[in-house]
């Protein structure tokens, strides 16, 4: 995995086109988000598996009840994978501050 030193005097703006323009460093933020999307695909293709049969053994015969509350999950786990993302990058920039900062 490549090295994350950052400058943290330099402002975010700065220190954000450094990051991009350092390919290894993109490199291995792209292969952690595809990583994270396949697995969130694949989850989400078993919780739906496991919901369709579920749905099959308990009856329900109304197509558009299972699509609505279908599309309500789907809106709220997508909600919250994103807001997972973000809370994460975000916190391994702050914890890498405040190592930087103790250090100092």
């Amino acid at each position: 995995m490549a090295e994350l030193h950052l400058d943290l005097v330099l402002p975010q703006e700065k220190r954000m086109a450094e990051f991009k323009s350092d390919p290894e460093k993109m490199k291995e933020v792209n292969k952690f988000l595809d990583d994270l999307c396949s697995k969130a695909i694949k989850e989400a293709g078993q919780r739906k598996a496991m919901e369709q049969k579920k749905a099959e053994t308990s009856g329900i015969s109304n197509g558009s009840k299972k699509i609505g509350a279908w599309s309500s999950r789907a809106r709220t786990s997508a909600r919250t994978f994103a807001t997972r993302v973000i809370t994460t990058i975000c916190n391994c920039t702050n914890t890498v501050r405040n190592v930087v900062i103790n250090k100092n």
